[in-house]
Formats: structure tokens, sequence, C-alpha cells
């Protein structure tokens, strides 16, 4: 893993969560989810206690979704990160690359394992094209000394080929030109290249697939052309050299 993420690649994306790691991601995931919309949209929750996140969408006209999901309602409590290492994909990880602490860039006090969603055919629910170091870059979090920076990103629902995560291999070897903007009440990076100058590429993997990537690798999240709700999971990971 390490040898390929700092590689000419940027990236590796072989890394497979076990069955269990991946319903129990699920099951902390969703009820995070539901207990969320309990507190901010406490009349309209009971429309979601039977759905599964990848539904979502079906229901989501009722909210104003935009405002009910900022990151900090998305990250996972201390006791859900607690159980997440030590899951087998977790001891996956620190067998490649030692021990390792994940980033607080939000300064919750916590180590920030995260999750995502994004509804079919919704492209506002995702961001630009970019590389994770220009948030850093723009005063976004604290990094500390003597460490490197690794993203993972984990599908917890997705459909193959039709929603999910791109990249563009070996486009951290390169500078890119970019500019900050004022969003969210944060400096968030806006780059200056055009998509199809970068050729970014569609991860194909399924749900419970994970791909680990230099934080100077041009990535983001993929449209979702589907039929259901994409579910993601992520964080970075303070690495030694």
């Amino acid at each position: 893993m390490r040898e390929q993420v700092f590689g000419p690649s940027g990236y590796f994306a072989d890394l497979s969560l076990p069955a269990e790691n991946i319903s129990r991601l699920r099951s902390m995931i969703s009820d995070h989810w539901r207990s969320h919309l309990k507190s901010v949209a406490p009349k309209h929750a009971c429309h979601f206690e039977q759905l599964e996140m990848d539904r979502y969408h079906e229901k989501s006209d009722l909210l104003d979704h935009h405002a009910i999901w900022p990151k900090e309602a998305r990250i996972l409590s201390l006791e859900n990160v607690k159980e997440i290492r030590q899951m087998s994909f977790f001891e996956e990880l620190e067998s490649d690359f030692g021990t390792f602490e994940i980033s607080d860039e939000n300064d919750v006090g916590r180590e920030e394992i995260y999750w995502r969603i994004v509804r079919p055919n919704e492209g506002q629910d995702m961001g630009p094209l970019h590389a994770d170091a220009w948030f850093w870059e723009l005063g976004h979090g604290y990094t500390p000394d003597n460490v490197k920076r690794v993203k993972i990103w984990i599908g917890i629902y997705v459909e193959p080929g039709a929603s999910g995560f791109r990249y563009s291999p070996g486009t951290h070897l390169k500078e890119w030109p970019y500019h900050g903007i004022k969003k969210d009440g944060i400096m968030k990076p806006v780059i200056e290249t055009p998509d199809e100058e970068l050729n970014p590429i569609t991860f194909m993997g399924e749900s419970g697939d994970a791909i680990l990537f230099h934080d100077r690798l041009i990535h983001g999240g993929a449209p979702s052309v589907g039929g259901k709700t994409r579910v993601s999971m992520e964080f970075t990971m303070f690495v030694k050299p």
C-alpha cells in the first residue's frame, strides 16, 4: 500500500473490507444518520426509520438536505472511532503503514472519521475535483511534524460504475493551479484546470472496497447517475515517513 501511494501512480486500490467490517460500518453510520435526523427534523424522522441509507433520496425532499448535513454532522463519535480502530481492516492498514494518528481537521477534539451522502442525479451534493493538500495549505487543520498525509475512501453503499469516487493517476507529481474561495464558513480550493485535461477515471469498487491515495492526488466524488444514494466513509492518516 505505502509503496503505491507514494509511488508514480499515487494510489492503492486493492483493499477490500471483510463482510463483517462493512456490515458493522453500515449499521454504525445508519444509526448516526437516523439519530441526527431525529434531532434536526423530528417531524420527518419517522419517514426514514424503515429506509436503508441508499434509499434516502426517496424522502429527502422533505428536508433541507444541504442545511442539515454539514461535515460536522457526519463525523462519527469517539466510541465509533475506537471500535473502527479494532476492526481487521484497520489492523491491515497499520501492518503496512505502522501505527498512525487520524486527523482532527475540524478541531472536534477527537480523531475524525466521517461519512458522505450523495443522492442520485444531484450534482450539488458533491464538490469539484481537488487535492486534499490544498485544504491544508488554505489553513484547514493542523499536521504534526514528521508525518505524511494519506487519505482512505471506503464505499459503504455504492453502485459500481454509477456512483463512487474518481481520481487522476499520477497528478500528485505535478503542481496544479488553484485558488481559494470562502464557502460554508471555510476557505475551499477551486481547481483552475478543466476536468477533461485531468482525465479522471472512476474507481470501480463495490461496497466495502477502499482506495488509499496521496494527499496531492487530484480526486473527487463521481457523479451519481444510478438509482440509489451513495454513502462513503473516509479519514486522513498521519503516517510516519
